[in-house]
């Protein structure tokens, strides 16, 4: 008895490893639209494993550990976005430059291959500068310092736009400041989006 439960052991710590290693599947497992027993078959046979049985009980309490801490990650992200105010701002232009430059600007960041400059389209326009690109919104979000120390807040955004098709330009944080940038034409589907999400 003692050796079976230790070969129970060993093959759900196998498969645990086995499905740490793929995103996909815990998205899957997550979402709840996995054939456990299809999955354990095909795991097993990946990693020459014989007791389908085991690995598939080991799927399931994965899965129903997932589905808590996915659950408890979006509430806490939820709740600090309810509390947070949302406001945007059209008529955005980016300045990618290889150095700091002086500019009226609403934010920027650095990155390895320089600075990028989010500004207004009309400062913009009286610049000299040829690298810029116009058409962007930001999506300033404004809350609590608590969204520090809370993982999966940005996730949950992203998460929410990227399910709807939209994509993320850029995205800056700086203590209870984030800016979310996307294209212009996809700023109040956004908008709508997260305001929608933080009612569930």
């Amino acid at each position: 008895m003692l050796h079976m439960e230790q070969d129970n052991f060993s093959i759900s710590k196998q498969i645990k490893t086995y499905v740490e290693r793929k995103p996909y599947i815990i998205e899957a497992i997550e979402q709840d639209i996995v054939n456990y027993s299809a999955l354990s078959r095909e795991i097993c046979k990946e990693i020459n494993i014989k007791n389908t049985n085991t690995a598939k009980a080991a799927l399931i309490r994965i899965g129903e550990k997932q589905r808590k801490i996915k659950r408890r990650t979006e509430q806490k992200a939820i709740d600090i976005l309810r509390d947070a105010n949302f406001s945007v701002k059209n008529k955005i232009a980016t300045l990618h430059h290889y150095s700091f430059v002086e500019i009226n600007t609403i934010a920027y960041s650095k990155t390895p291959s320089g600075y990028l400059f989010f500004l207004e389209e009309n400062n913009a326009k009286k610049s000299t500068f040829k690298n810029i690109e116009y058409g962007f919104a930001i999506i300033q979000i404004k809350s609590s310092r608590k969204i520090e120390n809370t993982p999966g807040v940005i996730a949950f955004i992203l998460s929410a736009l990227a399910s709807e098709g939209i994509n993320v330009s850029h995205v800056m944080g700086c203590r209870e400041d984030t800016f979310i940038v996307v294209k212009e034409h996809d700023a109040p589907i956004a908008f709508k989006i997260l305001a929608q999400r933080m009612r569930i």
